[in-house]
């Protein structure tokens, strides 16, 4: 599927307008226009001054990317109702650094969304993708004391970025500052409302160490076509960690970015056979993050990427924060479910967090393991009725019932997706370990039923 991509001049006060260009399958082929909408980025603009570097081009390919991938269904844009074929030439200002670069940027991509993707570069000729509104002043504009700030963390709103935030801050001194850096697709805007929630708390904590230094940028696909007919967008969300670290290492002034996230969910260890690739999100996966390292060291990007938990379960991050006590008053704050809001089979729909997939299992047995697991959970998955009772409770129950030992659960790492083999065994142990932070949470917190199938 071939994407062109149109661009326009900014005007004041608005980022450039947007249209990504397709023959649609779902209209008979016929060419529909959509437009991928930025907002927010005046307070990128106040901190950065930049709409030319080279971490500019960055942020505008993972942006971009972000919208491809939201925009080809892969149920009409795909041979096997998943991998699609995707052919773009984006955009860039500096376009002698980015020659050479398109088989890494194929490679991370295509990892993580599990596509195709044939990836070439063109010079961009706008002028301006921004320009500031007319008659802003010094006193208008967000400030920042870059030369204070010593590190950037992403900020998404879920458990395990509090409790990065959290541990960065108790590291820096009182005269040091963070930089905290978050998206939202503002057509799904429930991430919106975790982050205000929780920056609103980690300001009043630390406000010396965070000062006003927290950027929210707004992207979406339109759902309507150029005509004004409704679109359906793809809602996969795949290449959103590939958004978030672009946007990231645009706006640090440090030299490194954290993106703190539990080995488990990293490496993201299929229940079943059938969820290796196409069905096991990658979106921080040690292979991606290595193959968007290698393009920041090809592009001279001075930034290095770094996850400090990639071998921690995610029951040993909440365990060792350290300022327990305030993860304790802010943590129900946080939201970890991959399908919040889709509360129609939900027995308790005043909750936040379905309950039964495999990031609310994971969130509440690591809230278990430190005796923190007091949360309402739309369905609670520790009392089915039947294997029936949950669409995972079958993948769930065989596999923590299989006996895995280290060797076997090695292999079945590097069948998911490429691990440094020094580093392997160690990924390895982590799983296992996360295994079992599972298996206790049924344990001590099962009914009758599950404990029957579960043999314990």
């Amino acid at each position: 599927m071939k994407i062109k991509i149109e661009i326009s001049e900014a005007s004041y006060g608005n980022f450039s307008t947007i249209k990504l260009v397709f023959n649609n399958p779902r209209n008979y082929h016929k060419e529909e226009e959509i437009e991928l909408i930025l907002r927010n980025f005046d307070v990128a603009y106040d901190l950065t001054n930049d709409i030319k570097s080279i971490k500019f081009d960055l942020f505008l390919i993972s942006a971009l990317a972000y919208g491809i991938d939201n925009l080809l269904d892969r149920e009409y844009c795909s041979d096997d109702g998943w991998a699609r074929k995707i052919e773009v030439v984006f955009p860039v200002y500096n376009i002698a650094k980015w020659q050479g670069q398109e088989v890494v940027l194929q490679d991370a991509l295509k990892f993580l969304t599990g596509d195709y993707w044939s990836i070439n570069f063109e010079l961009n000729t706008i002028q301006n993708c921004y320009i500031e509104t007319k008659n802003k002043t010094k006193k208008n504009k967000r400030k920042f004391n870059s030369n204070k700030i010593k590190e950037t963390s992403l900020f998404s709103g879920g458990l395990d970025s509090l409790i990065g935030v959290i541990d960065k801050l108790e590291k820096l001194t009182n005269d040091e500052e963070i930089l905290l850096v978050s998206h939202f697709d503002f057509k799904s805007p429930g991430p919106s409302r975790d982050q205000n929630l929780l920056f609103n708390a980690l300001i009043s904590k630390y406000p010396n160490k965070i000062q006003n230094n927290w950027i929210q940028i707004k992207l979406a696909l339109s759902r309507k076509n150029s005509v004004g007919e409704k679109f359906k967008a793809e809602g996969n969300y795949r290449s959103r960690s590939f958004l978030f670290i672009g946007l990231g290492c645009f706006l640090s002034p440090s030299s490194n970015l954290v993106i703190p996230e539990n080995g488990t969910i990293s490496i993201n260890y299929p229940l079943t056979p059938s969820r290796v690739s196409s069905l096991s999100t990658r979106t921080t996966h040690p292979y991606v993050i290595s193959k968007l390292q290698l393009l920041l060291n090809n592009l001279d990007i001075d930034i290095e990427l770094q996850n400090p938990y990639s071998f921690y379960t995610k029951g040993e991050m909440v365990e060792n924060c350290l300022n327990n006590a305030f993860l304790d008053a802010t943590l129900n704050s946080s939201t970890s479910c991959g399908k919040p809001g889709h509360n129609y089979s939900w027995k308790n729909r005043t909750a936040t967090h379905c309950g039964v997939c495999m990031p609310c299992i994971y969130r509440r047995a690591s809230l278990n393991k430190s005796r923190k697991d007091n949360q309402v959970y739309g369905n609670d998955i520790t009392k089915p009725l039947s294997r029936d009772s949950f669409t995972d409770m079958p993948a769930i129950i065989n596999y923590l019932k299989k006996d895995i030992n280290l060797e076997q659960m090695k292999r079945d790492i590097l069948i998911n997706g490429s691990i440094p083999l020094e580093e392997l065994e160690e990924y390895a142990k982590m799983v296992l370990r996360s295994k079992d932070e599972v298996l206790n949470l049924f344990r001590e917190k099962g009914n009758p039923f599950v404990k029957l199938e579960l043999g314990i």
